[in-house]
């Protein structure tokens, strides 16, 4: 055995070097493994969904086979390895509320969207990572293809998350390396990357070096998201508003007061709202926020008990 497989099985990584060994391990035939690797226009189904803020988001979805090759590489590679602590989505046991937390005490924010974050990850980079972690050539370049479709991180498959997080450790210390030395607080979450200070005049001074570090790291900043808030404006941050009079963040008195309507129309009227489009899908937007806004929660809960009492007819219905 090699030093690299030994050192590989000590962290607790699957070893093989071949089509034929990653098959066994995966428990498909290798003939239909490399089809899998080879044609992968056959396995996805391209859609379209509405992005919350205007615009589209394309999916790449893999079939099921496709799919399930891909949840044992997740499980068994991607799953074992730690990324940052500026890292705070698609990381198990870190919620929303964690990438505003960290803010809660600043008055000063910069908000910072990537363009096509997942297409941005280039397939070249996956297949670095996994000889990073003691795979040879040949078997990084089958998982950077079981992975990667068009040459980057196909949005709809399980693995892109992670893999996305995993190559972006260094722009994650990079930035941390910025933000520490001028006592300014950075996470990110996902494509939306947030700083805040209680120094007015860090972020104007900061946007530039954040350009072009993204850049450098071969990802490239959607100049028209780029937003700078101060105690004036209403601060957003990740779909979260942050409360004026108290240091938290919640879902805000606009999401509250539509949810309001939805909710009584829903009730009262028997229309639905194409987000909500039954009584399960608001029931599940009130469990969302058990993580996200507790107090904001029981209020909604609150009301949505007492228009089912008021009109049960059509909650029955719902």
């Amino acid at each position: 055995m090699s030093k690299t497989s030994a050192t590989m099985q000590l962290l607790g990584f699957p070893t093989f070097s071949t089509i034929e060994e990653l098959s066994e391990l995966i428990r498909i035939e290798a003939s239909r493994l490399s089809i899998l690797a080879l044609r992968l226009e056959r396995f996805y189904r391209t859609y379209r969904i509405r992005k919350q803020r205007g615009g589209w988001r394309q999916i790449h979805s893999p079939s099921h086979e496709l799919k399930a090759v891909q949840a044992w590489i997740l499980r068994n590679i991607l799953d074992k390895l730690s990324t940052s602590s500026y890292a705070t989505a698609y990381v198990k046991g870190r919620r929303l509320l964690d990438n505003v937390s960290p803010h809660v005490s600043n008055r000063y924010f910069l908000s910072v969207d990537v363009r096509n974050f997942f297409p941005s990850v280039g397939s070249l980079r996956v297949r670095r990572l996994f000889e990073a972690l003691g795979y040879s050539r040949l078997a990084s370049h089958k998982l950077r293809r079981l992975c990667s479709y068009f040459s980057g991180l196909p949005q709809g498959a399980v693995t892109s998350p992670a893999l996305s997080n995993l190559i972006c450790l260094r722009l994650d210390r990079r930035l941390a390396g910025l933000c520490s030395r001028r006592n300014i607080v950075f996470t990110r979450y996902a494509d939306d990357i947030t700083f805040s200070t209680n120094n007015r005049n860090a972020l104007p001074r900061l946007l530039p070096t954040v350009y072009r570090i993204l850049r450098e790291e071969g990802f490239e900043p959607n100049q028209e998201k780029t937003r700078i808030l101060g105690p004036r404006t209403q601060c957003l941050i990740t779909g979260l508003v942050k409360n004026s009079s108290v240091p938290t963040f919640g879902i805000g008195k606009k999401k509250k007061t539509t949810m309001r309507a939805i909710m009584h129309n829903f009730l009262a009227h028997g229309t639905s709202h194409p987000d909500y489009p039954s009584e399960a899908s608001i029931e599940g937007w009130l469990e969302f926020l058990r993580n996200v806004d507790p107090a904001s929660r029981d209020q909604m809960v609150r009301y949505w008990t007492a228009l089912k009492s008021k009109y049960p007819k059509l909650a029955n219905e719902g």
